[in-house]
C-alpha cells in the first residue's frame, strides 16, 4: 500500500514490492503469482476494515432516525478512511478496472446493503420492502462512486458533493420509512 500510495498501482512492479519487503523477488512470487494477487489480498484487508465499521454502525440502529443517521455516518467514515489513506483510492480503482476483482467488490457491496436492509426492514412497509432492498444496493454502490468523485475535486467542491449525496440518501431512505418524501426534499 505504501508503494501504491507513492507511485500509483500501475507503476508499482513486483521487483519494487520484493525490495520493499526486504526479500528476494522469488519469495514474493512464492506467495503472489502476480500483481493482481497482491491487489486481491490488499482488497481483502480493506474489506475487513470497512465491514468492521459498517457492522459497528448497523448495530447501533434501534429506530428509523438511527438508520437515517447511520447512512450519513457510514458515508463519512468511508470518506475519511480513503482521505487518510490515498492509496486506498488507487486500490479501489484497480479493483474496478479488473473484471476478476470487480465481481467480489459487487458481492461485498451487496452484502453490506443486505446487512443494512436486515437492520432496517422493520421500518419499511411490507409493500415497499422489495424496492427498498434494490434501492439500498444502488445507494451503497453509488456511495463508492460519489466518494471517488469527491476525492478527485477540490475540498470545497468535495464537501458540496458529499452534502448533496447525503441529502439524496436521507430523502430516499425517508421515503421508504414513512411512505412519502420529506417536506424539505
Amino acid at each position: 500500500m505504501e508503494l501504491i500510495g507513492r507511485k500509483g498501482i500501475d507503476s508499482v512492479t513486483m521487483k519494487e514490492i520484493a525490495a520493499l519487503s526486504g526479500g528476494p523477488i522469488a519469495s514474493v512470487y512464492q506467495y503472489f503469482p502476480n500483481k493482481s494477487a497482491i491487489i486481491a489480498m490488499l482488497y481483502e484487508r480493506y474489506v475487513e476494515e470497512v465491514r468492521s465499521f459498517a457492522v459497528e454502525q448497523i448495530e447501533k440502529i434501534a429506530t428509523a432516525e438511527d438508520a437515517l443517521d447511520a447512512t450519513e455516518s457510514l458515508f463519512d467514515l468511508y470518506y475519511h478512511k480513503i482521505r487518510r489513506e490515498p492509496s486506498t483510492q488507487d486500490l479501489l480503482n484497480a479493483i474496478q478496472a479488473d473484471k476478476a476483482l470487480g465481481d467480489p467488490d459487487i458481492t461485498e457491496t451487496r452484502l453490506q446493503a443486505e446487512a443494512f436492509y436486515k437492520a432496517t426492514e422493520q421500518f419499511v412497509s411490507e409493500a415497499l420492502r422489495e424496492n427498498y432492498s434494490r434501492a439500498l444496493l444502488v445507494m451503497f454502490h453509488m456511495a463508492g462512486a460519489t466518494l471517488r468523485l469527491a476525492l478527485s475535486v477540490p475540498d470545497g467542491e468535495a464537501r458540496q458533493i458529499m452534502t448533496q449525496f447525503k441529502s439524496i440518501i436521507r430523502t430516499q431512505t425517508t421515503y421508504y420509512f414513512i411512505g412519502s418524501f420529506p417536506a424539505t426534499a
